[in-house]
């Protein structure tokens, strides 16, 4: 969120809605293109990315604690 270099993707656009086949976008300021294209318009909108899921925590025994 805070690094500077963004993947330019439409999905990721202010200005870009992804279609259902998921290889155009429409752009509200040129229409229908391609999700790749490189756009000048591009404005990252962080609230459009999906974040990963969580790291699964192993399970630990009280074994793994002790001093021996």
């Amino acid at each position: 969120m805070f690094n500077k270099k963004h993947d330019v993707d439409c999905v990721y656009c202010k200005f870009g809605y992804v279609l259902t086949n998921g290889e155009d976008c429409i752009c509200d300021k040129y229409g229908i293109i391609e999700r790749k294209s490189k756009c000048s318009k591009f404005v990252y909108e962080p609230l459009k990315r999906i974040p990963s899921p969580p790291a699964t925590i192993e399970k630990y025994s009280e074994n793994d604690f002790k001093i021996s």
